[in-house]
């Protein structure tokens, strides 16, 4: 009975969590499209001919945000197809929506890589040939978007730095330093496996002893096989020097059309602006929006964007510019990749060879 009652009155955390992330998210759009100065004003004001917006730079706009959609496919696949011959597009295509859609709904994009391997492995590819493509691809992205932020703070500090408040220039400090941080760690996992992994055991089992982690032998094991895997995967992108230039400069092509977004929005209300402080804000404010744990940094997102380009919407335009950034970037991608998201059974999507090799190695597992 006692096991009963304790199962009965367990309390949902999950479901409450994203019960309460979709009502953040209704409500952040219900107030940009009916409070003043939000949507529906901007439209009276179109009509009564007080504003004039640009079509064809939203259109640009949408543009730029799937150029990075495609580019992002296009990057799996060139990973992708260095252990897969044959590798058909559209598998690539398929793992990028996937993964869009998972990185959208999920706290902190926890979700997108693990979905993404799971589809892979379903669609005929070894799940150590995913998984090692993936870490490559999580690399390259990382390092690229230090060096963005590296870029914005050497050259966009001055301008940026002038508008903030003293808590959001904190906010700032620590989304960079994190970033830094990050790369750091990248660096020493992919540079000094000794190093981390004696780092990691020693943290994992202290953590173990002060009963903050359950099991920590079990994760020990799971640990030090992603750090493996992850070592292996940089060793082997830096050995193909021609991949790797390719891959870092399409990414960087990737994260300006990206953060293009913005611009061609500004652009869309006939504001005079200069497309490199934009480029910079727009990493501002993927810097303080990615400290938020929540699906897409709900909140912080928008504040952030209002904050770092305060300067350049009007209060007439910029409810509605934060509502077309988040729906071209966020909201658009979560309907676009939605159909996706449905795991389909294993399908024939690779030569045979590649298909039996998999068959053979899910046997012998």
């Amino acid at each position: 009975m006692k096991e009963k009652n304790k199962k009965r009155f367990n309390i949902p955390w999950k479901l409450i969590f994203n019960i309460g992330v979709i009502l953040l998210t209704l409500s952040l759009i219900t107030y940009f499209v009916f409070s003043e100065g939000g949507f529906i004003d901007l439209i009276n004001s179109i009509l009564e001919g007080k504003i004039n917006v640009s079509i064809g730079w939203l259109v640009t706009a949408v543009f730029a945000h799937l150029l990075n959609i495609a580019i992002d496919a296009a990057i799996i696949y060139l990973f992708l197809r260095e252990t897969n011959k044959g590798l058909k597009p559209r598998v690539a295509l398929t793992a990028s929506m996937v993964g869009q859609f998972f990185c959208a709904v999920t706290p902190s994009a926890t979700g997108g890589q693990p979905m993404q391997i799971l589809s892979l492995s379903r669609m005929g590819v070894k799940a150590s040939s995913a998984t090692s493509a993936l870490i490559q691809k999580f690399l390259v992205w990382q390092f690229t978007l230090a060096v963005y932020c590296i870029i914005s703070v050497t050259f966009g500090a001055g301008f940026i730095m002038s508008k903030l408040d003293p808590a959001m220039w904190t906010f700032t400090i620590i989304g960079f330093l994190a970033q830094i941080i990050m790369i750091v760690l990248l660096m020493l996992a992919s540079f000094c496996n000794g190093l981390t992994t004696k780092v990691v055991d020693g943290l994992i089992r202290f953590l173990g002893k002060l009963h903050i982690i359950k099991n920590a032998e079990e994760k020990l094991v799971n640990i030090n096989q992603s750090l493996e895997n992850f070592h292996k995967s940089n060793k082997e992108l830096n050995k193909n020097k021609k991949l790797l230039v390719k891959v870092y400069s399409i990414t960087a092509v990737q994260m300006t059309s990206l953060f293009l977004v913005p611009f061609c929005i500004a652009k869309a209300f006939d504001i005079n602006c200069n497309i490199f402080e934009m480029l910079f804000a727009q990493s501002y404010v993927n810097m303080v929006s990615s400290l938020m744990p929540l699906p897409g940094g709900s909140g912080a997102a928008e504040y952030s964007f209002s904050v770092f380009f305060g300067g350049y919407f009007t209060t007439q335009t910029m409810k509605t510019a934060i509502l077309l950034w988040r729906t071209i970037t966020y909201y658009g991608t979560i309907v676009i990749s939605m159909p996706f998201s449905q795991l389909h059974k294993k399908e024939t999507s690779l030569p045979e060879n590649i298909q039996s090799e998999t068959n053979d190695t899910a046997t012998h597992s």
